[in-house]
Parts: structure tokens; sequence; C-alpha cells
């Protein structure tokens, strides 16, 4: 089948990358491709493509062959690199057996590890006592970062939204902050965003039901909602409350920022999209009508036969090969990368006592039923 065909073409790929040439800059790469789980009939029974996704053996392929269009790319330009893939799963052995390899990690100059926490902060110890980067390009645990300045981390911190949009609204006069959230004790998402504002001294309200959402509601200002509650059925009821209400709540007094959620759920009207101006923040942003992603896509489809999206990580794999290969060839200093990513775009922050975190968090508006980077 053909499903099967790629999945043992692209697993091969990730072990016969050759060695191009000597004095070259190693790159190991750490991913749980469940092979040992792979299940033929699993393939068989797949109706759509998208549902490869949810086969374990599946879930990081296209972060793996997105990486591998990055590295083809530094092939064609006479770049020498050497590539060294390895599945770990959630073997904790086997990665210790990797990591004590000496012959192997005294030559390795980068690390991209998309692992569970658990396993990435093994591999993190030995990164630090080897004095290799090691990236993160999924989780959100800040500890990873403690004590280790090796440690790269790509998915922002939450203080990385309120932030973003404090910025944001220092171009809007005469606005008011609420926030929406059913449990102020509970909810991380509003503990990031009241500790932040209460720490600038940027004002703000705090709201737990439909009722005081539009009760807060007022037409002398600018109403920035901050929606919390992540219910579909709640999407479409605070939306019609908000419309039918009687109040002011039209794009021009309302900027309404959701869960991204909301954004891709089959059951939420499109129709509210402009009428509320809703916006949300995510991890990263594909223009997919650009000439570069297009490009992609066309080379994607060409060498694997399916789909890239950034559900199956196929960008993001791209992105973070990209940018960490011209980091390293240029002795880690981010001012001489000029890479141009599909989906990502890094700004790394220092932890004083540990090591790099991406604060970038993109902000995002739905107009005419397509999303774009919101300008304000």
């Amino acid at each position: 089948m053909k499903g099967k065909r790629i999945f043992i073409w692209m697993l091969l790929c990730c072990f016969s990358l050759p060695v191009m040439a000597q004095q070259v800059k190693t790159v190991l790469f750490l991913i749980p491709f469940y092979s040992s789980t792979y299940n033929e009939t699993d393939i068989v029974n797949v109706k759509y493509g998208k549902e490869l996704n949810n086969i374990p053996s599946f879930q990081m392929m296209g972060f793996w062959g997105g990486a591998q269009i990055a590295l083809q790319e530094y092939e064609e330009q006479g770049v020498p690199l050497e590539i060294v893939v390895r599945d770990i799963t959630n073997n904790e052995t086997k990665l210790r057996q990797i990591m004590d390899d000496k012959s192997l990690m005294e030559r390795v100059d980068l690390i991209i590890a998309p692992l569970f926490s658990d396993l990435f902060q093994i591999a993190a110890h030995y990164a630090k006592n080897y004095q290799v980067p090691i990236v993160n390009p999924f989780t959100s645990r800040d500890d990873i970062l403690e004590g280790n300045e090796y440690v790269y981390k790509l998915t922002p911190a939450d203080e990385a939204t309120p932030a973003t949009l404090a910025f944001m609204l220092d171009n809007i006069p005469n606005h008011q902050i609420v926030l929406y959230t059913d449990s102020a004790k509970k909810n991380l998402e509003y503990k990031a965003y009241s500790s932040y504002f209460t720490t600038h001294n940027i004002p703000f309200k705090t709201v737990h039901t439909l009722q005081g959402v539009l009760n807060s509601m007022s037409s002398d200002l600018h109403n920035v909602l901050v929606v919390m509650h992540q219910g579909e059925a709640l999407s479409l009821t605070l939306s019609q409350r908000l419309l039918y209400s009687g109040k002011k709540v039209d794009p021009e007094h309302l900027l309404m920022i959701v869960p991204e959620t909301w954004i891709s759920s089959n059951t939420y009207d499109v129709e509210y999209y402009d009428k509320l101006n809703l916006h949300f923040f995510s991890d990263y942003y594909v223009d997919f009508e650009s000439e570069q992603t297009e490009l992609f896509i066309y080379n994607y489809i060409k060498q694997f036969n399916t789909i890239p999206t950034l559900k199956n990580f196929a960008f993001q794999g791209y992105d973070v090969t990209r940018y960490f290969v011209e980091l390293i060839l240029h002795n880690m200093d981010p001012d001489q990368v000029k890479v141009n990513p599909l989906g990502y775009y890094f700004i790394l922050d220092k932890h004083p006592d540990g090591g790099y975190e991406n604060v970038n968090v993109q902000f995002l508006q739905v107009l005419d039923n397509t999303i774009l980077p919101a300008t304000y």
C-alpha cells in the first residue's frame, strides 16, 4: 500500500544519510518514530491521509520529512553535514546507550530532540557534559532550561502571550482588558496574564460568567476580551450572546482573543470571525500563498507523496533544522543567521541561569475567512 511504502522509504532515509566530507558539522536527531510499534494493519485501515497522524509510527515522520527538505538544500549548496538519526521512542536505556557513545558524541555539533520531557532532560544532561546545543521544539516546560546553557526551548513561555498583547495594545487608545476565565485559581493561562499585567501596572478586569462578560462591555471603550475557555459549546453561546446583546460589540469596539482551537473547530460559525474581530495566539504561522511555502509543499509532495501540514509537524521540522544548522555554521551567533522561516519566528532569550527560550509568539487575526498576522 502507498502508506506503507511512504513509511518504509522515509524510515530507511533516517538511517542511510551519508557522511559527505571530513571536518563536517554533525547533527544528531533523536526522534520518537515508534518504529518497533509499526503495524501494517493500521496502515491498511486508514481511509484518509490525515488519519496517519493518529498512528504513533507516523506522528514524527512529517517533522523528519521537513528536516530532510532543509538538509537537501544544504547538500545542493555543497555544505558538508553529517546527519545521524536515532529512533528513541520512550526507551531510556537506548537513549543512554547512544549518549554514552563517545566516538559519536565527541563529534556532534547539534542535537535536535523532539522528545518527551523526561527523556529530554536525560539527553540535555549529556549535551551539557559534551557542551553541545540541544533543541526541543515542542515542550512548554520551563524547567528544562534551568542550569543548562546548552538547551534551546522553542515553545514560548506563558508570559510571551500577555507581553505580546500589551505591546499591540500600545497602539489602541481608550481600551479596556477583560479576562474571561472559569476558574482563576486553576487556570495557568489566567495566572500568566494576571501576573504579567499586575507586574507591569496594566489595568484589567476579570469575569467568570457570560453575564459578567456582557456587563463588562463598554460603549465608550475599545473592549479587549481575552477568552480562556476551551469548550466548543461555549464558543457558540458566547459569540451569539455578544452579537445580540444590544451593546457595542462590532469590530470597531471589540477585539476578541480566543483559544486557537476555536478557529479550527468544525462547529464554530465562520460568520462570527469578522463580526467579532477574532484573534488568537499561536506558536507558528504559515503563509500558504507565499512562493517559498508553495515550493516547500511541492518538493515535499514530490519526495514523499503526501501533503505537509502543521499537524504532522512538517513545516516545523524544516524551520528547526534550517535555523539551527545555520546557527552552528555561524558559531552560534544569531545575528549572522539569515533564514526565512516557513512557520516559526525565532527570538531567542537567554535565561540568566540556564538556556535559551523562544519568546516570539504569533498574534493572528481572522479576516475575510483568512488567517493573517495582526497589525496595530
